[in-house]
């Protein structure tokens, strides 16, 4: 029988435009390293997966492909060029992935500007994916939440026992990503992301796979002091 295959693919398309700075928050060195290899280390280094593509912000293909090649990132297989906006960049991703990768294979999508991902998580994905069809990482709130239309008064509340904050790794077969995408284009859909757009298709159930906290997404100033803290508690266990 042939072996089922796991594939990571790294969204590392955005400009970072909220971190205000002037290299793309992805590939900005943190901890003496560009924030991109964290991700990369943590997919090249769990067992399951098979291979990874990279999104990548136009220009910077050589720079990714040196830095894999640098640090022994062999998984590293493909590198795409990301688009405007996040949805146009999984599509290019996935339509990528088309060409040289079976239908049924699992894809990981994830943001590059989450470093933290655990080997847990991945597995989790993989084995909520495989077993259920779909997975999108989330962690329970722990947090009130005020729903407001206008950011001045609030109107209602969620009860936070049932909201959960969705995560990446989201993780579709290869043949349901595409699916979806082209679903979407006859419905005229663009959306934020990946679990937003499967949300809005109404393709339910989605299956939460477990997140975690420290899976956080760098995406304004103050992330960065966080991820510095948290590297320095890791780099001293």
């Amino acid at each position: 029988m042939k072996k089922e295959r796991n594939i990571a693919l790294i969204m590392a398309g955005g400009s970072g435009d909220r971190m205000g700075t002037d290299t793309p928050k992805q590939f900005v060195c943190l901890g003496g390293v560009p924030v991109i290899l964290y991700t990369l280390k943590a997919f090249q280094e769990h067992p399951e997966i098979d291979e990874i593509g990279v999104v990548c912000v136009p220009g910077w293909e050589d720079f990714v492909r040196e830095l894999a090649q640098k640090h022994g990132i062999d998984k590293l297989k493909h590198i795409f060029v990301g688009k405007k906006s996040s949805h146009e960049s999984v599509r290019a991703g996935m339509e990528g992935l088309c060409e040289v990768c079976d239908m049924k294979e699992i894809v990981l999508v994830h943001d590059a500007v989450r470093p933290f991902i655990s080997a847990q998580i991945i597995t989790d994905n993989i084995e909520v994916c495989r077993t259920k069809g779909n997975a999108i990482t989330a962690v329970l709130d722990n947090e009130a939440l005020m729903y407001s239309t206008d950011g001045v008064a609030s109107e209602k509340y969620f009860p936070r026992e049932v909201m959960y904050k969705a995560q990446t790794p989201h993780t579709f077969r290869l043949e349901d990503l595409k699916e979806a995408y082209e679903e979407a284009d006859r419905k005229g859909i663009c959306a934020q992301s990946l679990y937003t757009l499967m949300a809005e298709l109404k393709r339910y159930p989605l299956y939460i796979a477990k997140g975690h906290r420290l899976n956080m997404k760098l995406t304004v100033p103050d992330d960065i002091l966080v991820f510095e803290a948290i590297l320095s508690i890791k780099t001293k266990l």
